[in-house]
């Protein structure tokens, strides 16, 4: 009896043994945290972009009267060589740059005519309403292709918006007075088959307030 006792004894010690070492505890938070790892942080990603690739890059901008005469004489090249789209339909993205005098302050933007020796151009710069994926695409630096999900990769366009509202619009709507000169780069939606230049309304990446001709007072940088 006594052996039988030790015998079973031994045997329910291996068993526990066995179980013990299959069995990994962790505590909840640690979890947790690993999971957030592995997420995909949209705020993140967006912040990177715009620091490191998206600001360095603003010079390459198309300007804007330059770009609307393109656009009244050879549209097609415009297109072409200007602008940026995820697939072939005729939603485009341009990004313009230009400078010129705020001519009026609206509730939800303003605009400003651009003027050159031999062309203007009225742009509305947008002050409220940011939303779109017109600054991701009009880039032309945020690959689909590289997202697991398409909801990550909307996400980066709504992070990207936020940055906008967050970086650029404070200083311009508390600076942005009739009478002052910008200078600005910002992102631009256009359809190929209904270009409208009465005015052309984008959404600000960089503007920066002009004293005299040259001397930039204020920059959002």
């Amino acid at each position: 009896m006594k052996r039988k006792w030790i015998k079973n004894g031994i045997i329910g010690g291996l068993l526990l043994l066995a179980l013990g070492s299959s069995i990994s505890i962790k505590k909840l938070d640690q979890v947790r945290a690993n999971a957030s790892e592995d997420a995909f942080d949209a705020v993140a990603y967006a912040e990177d972009f715009w620091e490191e690739e998206l600001i360095p890059d603003l010079e390459d901008a198309v300007e804007v009267n330059y770009l609307t005469h393109l656009l009244r004489n050879r549209p097609a090249d415009a297109f072409e060589q200007h602008s940026e789209a995820l697939g072939i339909g005729n939603i485009r993205f341009f990004m313009i740059q230009g400078a010129g005098e705020i001519r009026q302050v609206g509730e939800d933007d303003l605009t400003v005519l651009v003027e050159t020796d031999s062309s203007s151009q009225v742009v509305k710069i947008e002050t409220e309403y940011i939303f779109g994926n017109a600054v991701r695409d009009a880039s032309g630096k945020v690959d689909l292709t590289k997202f697991e999900q398409t909801m990550d990769f909307n996400n980066v366009s709504a992070a990207i918006n936020q940055l906008v509202r967050k970086k650029v619009l404070p200083p311009l709507k508390a600076n942005a007075e009739v009478g002052k000169r910008v200078t600005f780069v910002g992102a631009v939606e256009m359809n190929r088959e209904q270009v409208d230049l009465s005015e052309i309304a984008l959404i600000p990446v960089h503007v920066s307030f002009m004293e005299g001709k040259d001397q930039t007072a204020y920059a959002d940088r």
